[in-house]
């Protein structure tokens, strides 16, 4: 996949990768309540402008729901630093983006307009999967601490919970 971020974001398993997000019927949906306020919820949490929950399709990044209550914004999947999120298992952090020699070359990273901080948990199937992940981003560098790391590990899997609890509810 073509990317602005210096290597490849596809995960050796990306099609039972795909497949296990099929499963769950999340992707391109409705907006949601409860997805909408853990975004809200996140971001005053974390203190951040922006808080996102994203789903990581074939060849897009999927927005399910932002702090405004908003879903259905896409982003090409080798822009998007939630593809990178993915590839991680622990929580995925750039405290200073303009200082990352490869992210500057991303438009979304330079300029006025541009991003200062990312940071994001994967959201991980109970079969394993990163399918997803609940990120923070705000346009000035900050300091990301041990305990905002756990903070965004529990929202993401607050998403897990409520995706297995639809699941259920679908059988």
């Amino acid at each position: 996949m073509e990317n602005n971020m210096g290597g490849l974001l596809i995960s050796l398993d990306e099609e039972a990768r795909l497949e296990n997000l099929k499963k769950y019927k999340i992707l391109y949906t409705k907006t949601e309540p409860f997805f909408d306020q853990l975004a809200a919820v996140t971001a005053t949490m974390m203190n951040t402008p922006i808080a996102m929950i994203n789903f990581v399709d074939r060849d897009v990044v999927w927005t399910k729901a932002d702090q405004h209550g908003q879903t259905g914004s896409e982003m090409v999947r080798g822009m998007s630093l939630c593809s990178l999120a993915i590839l991680n298992e622990s929580v995925t952090v750039f405290e200073d983006l303009i200082q990352n020699p490869v992210l500057v070359s991303n438009p979304m990273f330079v300029g006025e307009a541009g991003l200062g901080f990312y940071a994001a948990a994967a959201i991980t199937t109970d079969e394993g999967f990163r399918v997803g992940s609940v990120c923070i981003v705000d346009k000035n560098p900050r300091v990301f601490s041990e305990e905002d790391r756990k903070k965004l590990e529990r929202m993401a899997l607050m998403v897990r919970l409520e995706m297995n609890r639809r699941i259920e509810n679908q059988e």
